[in-house]
């Protein structure tokens, strides 16, 4: 049975609590239900976000809470096929696209062909292009 359409509204407010931290540091382990938090090695005394840190953060501003990593988000939450991608969905990548184990990413998708993410050590909070190698799937948690 494919998920709801979810709640819009629930979905444009995570949106817009992610877009609120445009520019904020990339911070491995960092952040979460409360906002940027301390990085972890590589990201000592870096505040700010990682991948799934950020997501959690948005989805948590929006009155749903969601796991904080992104292997267990993709776990937990209702999956959405690529061709049913609304604005809010999480989508995911990994090193072996088939094995939800190997996800190492995790952004939201934002319409339009990009997403907002937390991208990588030495980055920010930002909204890139969608892209497909490694993509794993995605969920949806307004659903």
């Amino acid at each position: 049975m494919p998920p709801s359409a979810g709640d819009a509204s629930a979905a444009q407010r995570a949106i817009d609590a992610a877009m609120a931290y445009r520019g904020t540091p990339y911070a491995w382990g960092g952040g979460g239900t409360r906002g940027p938090g301390p990085g972890q090695d590589p990201d000592l005394g870096i505040v700010g976000f990682d991948c799934s840190g950020l997501t959690q953060y948005a989805y948590a501003r929006a009155g749903i809470s969601i796991p904080r990593n992104s292997r267990a988000q993709y776990a937990a939450l209702p999956k959405v096929s690529s061709d049913d991608l609304r604005a809010g969905d999480l989508v995911f990548w990994g090193t072996d696209p088939s094995n939800p184990n190997a996800i190492t990413h995790v952004a939201i998708y934002l319409g339009d062909g990009t997403v907002i993410q937390a991208p990588e050590s030495g980055d920010v909070v930002k909204v890139s292009p969608m892209w497909w190698r490694g993509y794993t799937g995605a969920v949806r948690p307004s659903a």
